[in-house]
């Protein structure tokens, strides 16, 4: 139930219809109408043929005029209906392209036995029939032998592959009618081309025939309206939520008839089925010939790149990259490789080049860890190739950065007075990949040492939190970059003493 109800009554008047195709037009679309949009209405008419339209509906305005006016379009549409019968089976009806002023449209019969076209003009005023060729329309050759009740106008068609013209009142509509049974679609077989190397496109053989099924403009201009074959066959796409490559049927549109088809090549054995065409699927009649069991040699792989990361490690600097591979030295990533079914080698290349021009190192683990601990950059992609070398196929390229070494060492800190404010003596570093650091009093004595630049003192020796004072550290590292690192300094410790 609505809230608020509100009733439009809406009294529209046209004068001087009186033909009978139009108002039954109308009626039929108002029909629908009332349907769709739960209308009531009344049909009242006069005896000068006058209609009324009442409509109470609960829409607004805007709506109500917008249903209105699509009334009154379809009604004139509708006046002048071409439909052509027989043939043996029901015409298949296409909308050409505006620019070729085919008005009425493409129809293509089963056959010329019995076909008949029928045009539904305007009143009962003469109905003309004329033919046009693959020239145009210019000058076409008038045609008699249509009987006309009323509006309606029957032409009994003895030829086709060639347009007609209907022409009332000073108005012309052009059509144009293909007959099938001239060009019908016959396939015999198909097989898969022996030639070696389909690594993107196999190719298919047919035995058959379908010439084009062609029309023309009314200015001449050829044109063809597709056939549509289907070829269906199984392949292999990759599922990124899954991480595997699953079996799927594909399927490719053909528009026309040849003895030799290419496709995307499959990634799995499978057999092409050929299909069609759009004619005898209208009519239920569909030919499908097929190739039988297809052995692939087309190929395709994909890899992923997971980066291990120093979770605890919060005094290294860019140790959790986000936008690219690498970051702080060293970075150990995981490779996985995934490939299809005619896959039958695979390689890890290393590269300082985008363009693999030279290659550092070959890998041909599926699955492979590896540490990148030098400065710069490094291209890294995995390539697949079959039996016979004939495909090879590349996985995305990943680009690992690897920043270069820092190392920084801060100069007092107090341990043991304010806990987790800088109670803890711990360098600053990037790219470090190898580290040692000793901690002496002033007297020599060491009091920590440790080999990993993400650890630190706390302050204490042998249990205890060391007098504050001075203290001094000696560091050994490497970075990134292969050079070596000597830090010396001293380390204040505030703190009161106990």
């Amino acid at each position: 139930m609505y809230k608020k109800q509100k009733y439009i009554k809406i009294l529209s008047v046209a004068n001087q219809i009186g033909i009978k195709a139009r108002r039954g037009a109308l009626f039929l679309w108002q029909r629908v109408y009332w349907e769709i949009l739960n209308l009531r209405y009344k049909y009242d008419s006069s005896k000068n043929c006058n209609f009324v339209i009442h409509f109470l509906f609960e829409v607004d305005m805007y709506k109500y005029l917008l249903s209105f006016a699509s009334i009154i379009m379809f009604g004139q549409l509708y006046a002048q209906q071409i439909t052509v019968l027989g043939g043996g089976r029901p015409a298949y009806s296409y909308t050409p392209e505006a620019s070729t002023g085919l008005t009425g449209g493409v129809f293509v019969i089963y056959s010329l036995d019995n076909a008949t076209i029928e045009f539904s003009g305007e009143g009962d005023s003469l109905i003309s029939w004329s033919r046009f060729g693959p020239s145009g329309a210019a000058l076409p050759t008038p045609v008699t032998g249509a009987v006309q009740n009323g509006s309606l106008s029957t032409l009994s068609l003895t030829e086709a592959d060639c347009g007609y013209i209907a022409e009332q009142n000073g108005r012309s509509y052009y059509m144009w009618i293909i007959d099938y049974s001239q060009a019908p679609l016959i396939l015999n077989a198909a097989s898969v081309s022996n030639d070696s190397g389909q690594c993107e496109q196999t190719t298919l053989l047919l035995d058959g025939s379908g010439a084009k099924l062609n029309y023309y403009s009314i200015n001449g201009a050829p044109k063809a309206l597709p056939r549509e074959l289907t070829v269906s066959y199984m392949s292999l796409v990759w599922d990124k939520e899954a991480l595997t490559y699953i079996q799927t049927t594909q399927s490719e549109t053909i528009d026309d008839f040849s003895s030799t088809i290419q496709v995307p090549a499959p990634l799995c054995n499978t057999d092409f089925i050929v299909s069609g065409d759009l004619l005898l699927n209208f009519w239920g009649m569909e030919q499908s010939v097929s190739t039988g069991e297809y052995i692939t040699t087309a190929i395709a792989v994909t890899a992923t790149a997971e980066q291990d990361y120093r979770e605890d490690a919060l005094n290294e600097d860019d140790r959790q990259p986000t936008e690219y591979l690498g970051g702080s030295a060293p970075a150990e990533i995981e490779f996985q490789a995934y490939k299809t079914d005619a896959v039958t080698h695979i390689e890890w290349q290393f590269s300082d080049k985008e363009d693999f021009s030279t290659t550092l190192a070959r890998y041909n683990d599926e699955t492979l860890r590896y540490t990148f601990r030098d400065e710069g950059i490094t291209y890294v992609r995995l390539v697949g190739s079959n039996s016979t070398a004939d495909c090879q196929a590349y996985s995305e390229t990943f680009t690992i950065n690897i920043g270069e070494p820092r190392l920084e060492a801060p100069n007092v800190f107090s341990p043991g007075t304010s806990p987790g404010v800088n109670d803890e003596w711990k360098v600053a570093y990037k790219s470090i990949v190898e580290f040692k650091c000793w901690i002496f009093n002033k007297w020599g004595v060491q009091m920590f040492y440790f080999d990993s630049p993400d650890q630190g003192w706390d302050g204490k020796y042998r249990g205890k939190y060391v007098d504050p004072g001075v203290y001094y550290y000696v560091i050994e590292a490497k970075g990134s970059n292969n050079q070596k690192i000597k830090l010396k300094g001293h380390i204040n410790i505030l703190r009161g003493k106990d």
